[in-house]
């Protein structure tokens, strides 16, 4: 899908953005409704297949501000399943009513499959955290190949110049920026293209394709995080339930699911168009062929889905999977040797401008784990539109901490669940962790709306540091000493933060957790 032909001679914007993924185009949208001439340049053709699809109430209260300050209507039924099923029925994604947990660690001698798991999976094995109160109003797993052309073609209609297909090759150093393009459709001539702004945004990823040609530097081995991964689509993957003794407080497989196994997890996202994107993460960095990342021909794993997502070797997980397959699209699987990526410009002038700005998922890459991606780009694509439309210059070195405050959060947040994971007790506590902040934003968010002094999750606030603190302090103790940690003190911990009750429950069964 082209956008337009390029001219020979330049054309001026007020904005370019790099990257067109949701925090690019949700940022254009903005900049375009308060009267900037916005350009949106991205490497690939649409629609293309992505990961980052498991949204979040932060993500969901985000959107939904968007298109009330903003008067883009068309976001909302990006916020609701409820929503998205009556207005863009078309748009594939799925219901994310919360967040399941299943161990299937050391059972297998127990079990004779996966029909054995769901009927008798023991509470200290399990975990449901509900995100919403109903169907109607839940969160959302979205299908990014339709997503990410749903959001383009409203920044079409929006008035934002859209150009696919074309890679950055230089920069001019200083603004007004003089942004070179190559057409990578036409390689390898290319067709050369010029465009001048005075503010780049930069929305492109971990690639960072405009931080790298202004001197940042990848120092991702300063991360705590560190982990490896495979993911596709998958077609043939039956729905599942589970036999709790009561009534779960949501359908236990319209979630973000997360199934333990050896060395790390799989992640299983449900879509309502019959295909679920599964992922395998690794604890640790794994020799992978490349550190980008790349496909894998789907005849590389004989063993079906199990065998790409190294599962085969628990029988309850491989009798889940027995008779899925790869979906035609991707249809093959991609794989990073080291999911983390950080970047640094090194020096004393290091200090971010009004005139060029980074989304924080460009800056860094955490983890698939708790599900932060679309929340931490959307948050940051609202923060930039508001410093630009507002000229907010003093204002963006707050901006600049806060995604630091917000990095280095996640990063010990998410490294702590990967240390205690070989004890689904810790790491349950370590998950209620991460769901105490995140529901002090998401409150925060409804009662409050958008406020630009605040950082996401609350990740600069003393409160919140000191509580990360004593809860890792707990759990490491416990880990070591291999001594149980009573509930008591995690759960007292994390009311200081947060007045749900989190860590309480002897069932595993949240059924409220959400303002």
């Amino acid at each position: 899908m082209r956008s337009m032909t390029l001219a020979i001679s330049p054309e001026r914007f007020d904005v370019i953005v790099v990257g067109a993924g949701p925090g690019g185009t949700l940022t254009a949208l903005m900049l375009a409704q308060r009267g900037r001439k916005v350009a949106i340049v991205d490497r690939d053709l649409f629609p293309r297949f992505a990961i980052g699809e498991s949204s979040t109430p932060i993500a969901s209260r985000a959107i939904e501000q968007i298109a009330h300050d903003y008067d883009l209507p068309e976001l909302l039924p990006l916020a609701t399943w409820g929503a998205w099923r009556s207005s863009i029925p078309g748009v594939g994604g799925g219901l994310k009513r919360g967040f399941t947990y299943l161990d299937h660690r050391n059972l297998d001698h127990q079990l004779d499959g996966f029909n054995d798991l769901a009927t008798s999976i023991p509470a200290p094995r399990r975990l449901l955290v509900a995100a919403s109160m109903s169907d109607e109003v839940g969160d959302t797993h979205w299908v990014r190949s339709d997503v990410d052309s749903y959001l383009v073609d409203g920044c079409r209609r929006r008035g934002v110049t859209v150009l696919l297909g074309y890679e950055v090759e230089s920069v001019s150093n200083q603004s007004p920026w003089r942004l070179g393009l190559t057409d990578r459709m036409n390689l390898p001539a290319g067709r050369p293209a010029s465009f001048t702004a005075d503010i780049l945004v930069d929305a492109s990823g971990r690639s960072a394709a405009l931080l790298q040609r202004m001197g940042y530097r990848d120092v991702t081995d300063r991360l705590r995080t560190q982990t490896s991964a495979r993911w596709t689509h998958a077609v043939n993957v039956p729905a599942f339930t589970l036999t709790l003794g009561e009534p779960p407080p949501y359908p236990p497989d319209a979630a973000a699911v997360h199934h333990l196994v050896n060395d790390g997890w799989v992640w299983q996202l449900p879509m309502s168009d019959g295909r679920t994107s599964f992922g395998r993460v690794w604890k640790g960095v794994r020799p992978f062929p490349s550190t980008r990342f790349r496909p894998l021909g789907g005849a590389d794993f004989g063993g079906g889905l199990a065998d790409g997502l190294d599962v085969s070797q628990h029988r309850s997980l491989a009798d889940y999977l027995a008779n899925g397959s790869l979906a035609s699209d991707p249809g093959c699987w991609y794989s990073s040797d080291r999911v983390q990526r950080l970047w640094e410009r090194p020096g004393v002038n290091d200090r971010w401008s009004l005139d060029l700005l980074p989304l924080p998922t460009t800056v860094a890459t955490i983890d698939p784990l708790h599900s932060t991606g679309l929340a931490h780009a959307i948050s940051g694509a609202q923060r930039i539109a508001d410093l630009i439309s507002r000229g907010a210059a003093d204002e963006v070195e707050r901006y600049q901490k806060q995604v630091g405050a917000e990095v280095a959060l996640l990063d010990r947040v998410v490294s702590l669940a990967y240390r205690v994971m070989e004890n689904s007790q810790l790491f349950y506590s370590a998950c209620m962790l991460y769901f105490a902040i995140a529901i002090s934003d998401e409150e925060d968010r409804a009662e409050g709306g958008f406020r630009p002094d605040r950082a996401t999750w609350f990740a600069d606030r003393l409160e919140v540091v000191d509580v990360v603190s004593q809860i890792e302090t707990s759990l490491m103790r416990s880990f070591s000493y291999q001594k149980p940690l009573h509930p008591a003190i995690v759960h007292d911990c994390l009311q200081t933060i947060c007045h749900v009750e989190l860590a309480c429950r002897d069932d595993n069964l949240y059924g409220y957790t959400f303002a």
